[in-house]
C-alpha cells in the first residue's frame, strides 16, 4: 500500500476516529474507508464515492448487498451498497461518452466532520465540489454535502446545492442494493397503483397491480414522489422499510440473469441475492435548480421483524 495513504489514514484517525467506535483504514488497492461499530449496527462508508457498503444491525444479517467481485479500485464504480448517482440517472442526456450514472460515485469526497449524537449513532459528514476534474465533465459550479447517520436506522440525506448563475436540471439517484434470500420470493409493497415506465420494454407506459416481484430482468422508473415502499423476504422474517424525502421517482432493479451473466462486476448467481429499491430523481421527472438554490433527496432504511 502507498506511504501516503497509510500516512493520510493515520490523520484520519487522530482527528476523526472515536473511540473505538469510529475508524478509518485502506484496502490493499488504497481505497480509504470509515468502518463504523456503535450500540446498533457496524457499517462501513468509502471515501470514493462518499459509498455506503455495509449496514448491519447488531445481532441481525447484512441489509446492504455487495457483489463479491466489485473491483474496489481507485476510479472504479464499486458493485453494491448505496451508490450516490449524479449529476444525472443513468446514461449523460447527451452525451453517451460520459460516465454512466455521473461522476459522484467515482469521485474522492472530502470528510467534514465525525460525531455520535444524543442516540449514540454515528454521523459521518463528506463533501464533494466542483473542480477542473469536474468541469471537464460537467462545467458547472456545485456543492454537495453528504450526511450518512448510522444507528437505530441508516439514513442519507444528500444536499446539493446551485453554486452557478443559471439554473440546472439535476437528475439523480442513492442506488440502494437490498441482501435478499432469493429476488423471486421476495415482494415490495407500496407501489400500487403507480404508473411506472418499464425500461426493459421501450419505456413502456404501464400501471403497477399489487405488489412488485421479479421472475425476470427488471427495471422500472415508479412515477412517484416520496415513496414509502417495504421489501417483504419471507425466509428471513424480516422486512426493509424505505422512506424517501425529496424524491421524483422510485427505481426498482435487477439485472436478471442474462444481462448479470455479461457484467463483470456480478459473478455466478449473486443476482438472485439482491433487488435494488432507489430513491430517485429520474432524468424523465427532474429537478431544476435555480442559482444559490439547494435541494435535498434523503432515504432512510430500516429493519422491520416480523417473528
Amino acid at each position: 500500500m502507498d506511504r501516503a495513504v497509510i500516512n493520510f489514514v493515520e490523520v484520519l484517525n487522530e482527528q476523526y476516529g472515536r473511540d473505538g467506535r469510529l475508524s478509518f483504514a485502506a484496502t490493499p488497492q488504497g481505497l480509504i474507508f470509515a468502518e463504523i461499530s456503535n450500540a446498533w449496527c457496524r457499517g462501513r462508508v468509502y471515501l470514493q464515492g462518499g459509498h455506503v457498503t455495509d449496514y448491519q444491525p447488531l445481532g441481525q444479517a447484512p441489509v446492504l448487498w455487495t457483489s463479491s467481485a466489485s473491483l474496489y479500485h481507485p476510479d472504479k464504480a464499486i458493485r453494491g451498497g448505496i451508490p450516490v448517482c449524479w449529476p444525472w440517472f443513468g446514461n449523460h442526456p447527451s452525451d453517451p461518452a460520459q460516465p454512466a450514472h455521473g461522476f459522484a460515485r467515482t469521485a474522492l469526497w472530502n470528510l467534514v466532520a465525525t460525531s455520535h449524537n444524543s442516540q449514540d449513532e454515528t454521523v459521518i459528514t463528506l463533501s464533494l465540489n466542483d473542480s477542473p476534474q469536474t468541469h471537464a465533465i460537467w462545467p458547472h459550479p456545485f456543492s454537495l454535502t453528504l450526511t450518512i447517520v448510522f444507528g437505530t436506522s441508516l439514513r442519507l440525506l444528500l444536499a446539493m446545492k446551485n453554486s452557478s448563475a443559471s439554473p440546472l436540471t439535476l437528475s439523480c439517484a442513492l442506488h440502494s442494493y437490498f441482501r435478499v434470500a432469493d429476488w423471486q420470493t421476495c415482494r415490495i409493497h407500496g407501489l400500487d397503483g403507480v404508473d411506472y415506465l418499464d425500461k426493459v420494454e421501450g419505456y413502456a407506459r404501464k400501471t403497477q397491480s399489487g405488489k412488485v416481484t421479479f421472475e425476470q430482468e427488471t427495471d422500472r422508473i415508479y412515477l412517484i414522489p416520496y415513496a414509502a415502499c417495504r421489501i417483504e423476504i419471507p425466509e428471513r422474517g424480516r422486512d426493509f422499510q424505505i422512506r424517501q424525502q425529496g424524491s421524483t421517482a422510485t427505481v426498482v432493479w435487477n439485472p436478471g440473469p442474462i444481462k448479470a451473466s455479461a457484467m463483470a462486476d456480478m459473478i455466478g448467481e449473486e443476482y438472485r441475492e439482491m433487488v435494488c429499491v432507489e430513491t430517485a430523481i429520474a432524468p424523465q421527472t427532474p429537478v431544476v435548480l435555480q442559482p444559490g438554490a439547494t435541494h435535498v433527496l434523503a432515504a432512510e432504511i430500516m429493519v422491520i421483524q416480523n417473528n
